[in-house]
């Protein structure tokens, strides 16, 4: 429902239920025959009354941004206007009831019966301002949280972004570099590797704008990148695959198991005269999938340090699933280095 239209109805509603308190009260007081048609004419008179001089305050706290002050400048601020808004209103009143449109019946001006209505319709706009003030700052920080969520989101996005556009060059320099090594040497296999990093590259164009992808589509890129480092590597490189079925739905960060595939390469086997093998498994394990790349090799206390493609997955991992995300890399055992990933499921 419009805010304009709620706010007329709880105004409406608000000095309506004390109208029909005040005449309640001269019932209770006067009897029934004090409801009189001067009576109600008299009721309803105040009634637009104080909804008009209520409505021209509002108008008033809002052209002059009492909203925006703080507590200190806004109690004095209210109370006076209050008070200024309860006087006019009883002087508009005063004039309608003994000047423009006299009423029989109703006792004649005094300037104690005065005081008594101005000091009456205070204390009623005290309240009606107190909780105008709490609803308008209620509504007031919860668009700020709104406002600071959407702001988050955005720089998140565009974080997000720059991060994938990192992840992309750095595999494509090392992939044009196998290339550029076997060109001259092995044109066939340099061709094979072509073939392959056009599958790669398609996969990364297709998936840029996403945040996620299937676990089975990343698996499958990182077989046609486990084949095209093979020629390379030929019989020094070995890899086996232990999928789970249950995870090849799973959502997650695309190039991811590609990056620790890489960094299993370039700082494991590679570094190795007889290179060794790598093994990527995934499961689902108390809510969470679980990608495990175990490579030959162990890391030295200078290579426990994250490479610059392992830094923008972890910070990509961050952004989407915060702090419930984990990423390890350590000496699984004596002669294998593990990375281990581990995303929650929604």
């Amino acid at each position: 429902m419009n805010k304009r239209v709620v706010y007329w109805i709880c105004q409406v509603g608000g000095w309506g239920l004390y109208t029909l308190f005040l005449i309640g009260m001269i019932a209770l007081f006067g009897g029934e025959n004090s409801i009189t048609r001067s009576t109600l004419i008299l009721q309803s008179i105040i009634y637009v009354s104080l909804i008009l001089f209520s409505h021209l305050f509002r108008l008033h706290i809002q052209r002059k941004n009492w909203l925006d002050l703080s507590i200190g400048k806004l109690i004095p601020r209210a109370i006076l206007g209050t008070f200024i808004t309860a006087t006019l209103a009883q002087i508009f009143i005063h004039i309608i009831i003994y000047l423009l449109v006299p009423l029989s019946g109703i006792s004649g001006f005094s300037w104690g019966g005065f005081v008594g209505y101005v000091f009456n319709i205070f204390l009623v706009l005290i309240l009606w301002a107190a909780i105008y003030f709490i609803i308008k700052f209620i509504e007031k920080n919860r668009n700020s949280e709104l406002e600071k969520l959407e702001l988050k989101s955005a720089l998140q996005e565009a974080e997000l972004m720059i991060l994938k556009n990192q992840v992309n060059p750095h595999f494509l320099f090392n992939a044009l570099n196998n290339i550029r090594s076997l060109i001259l040497v092995e044109p066939e296999k340099a061709r094979k590797m072509v073939t392959h990093i056009s599958d790669l590259l398609r996969y990364s164009i297709q998936f840029n704008a996403s945040e996620k992808v299937g676990l089975k589509a990343e698996i499958e890129i990182v077989k046609d990148y486990l084949q095209l480092e093979s020629i390379q590597f030929q019989e020094r490189l070995r890899y086996t695959f232990t999928i789970d079925p249950e995870t090849e739905n799973v959502q997650i960060p695309p190039m991811a198991i590609q990056l620790l595939v890489e960094n299993a390469i370039k700082h494991g086997l590679s570094t190795q005269k007889g290179g060794g093998e790598i093994h990527i498994k995934t499961n689902i394990e108390q809510n969470h999938l679980l990608i495990e790349v175990t490579n030959s090799g162990q890391l030295k206390p200078i290579q426990k340090r994250e490479g610059v493609g392992l830094k923008n997955l972890v910070e990509r991992m961050k952004i989407l699933f915060g702090h419930f995300a984990e990423f390890r890399l350590e000496n699984s055992s004596r002669e294998t280095v593990t990375a281990t990933l581990k995303i929650p499921l929604k």
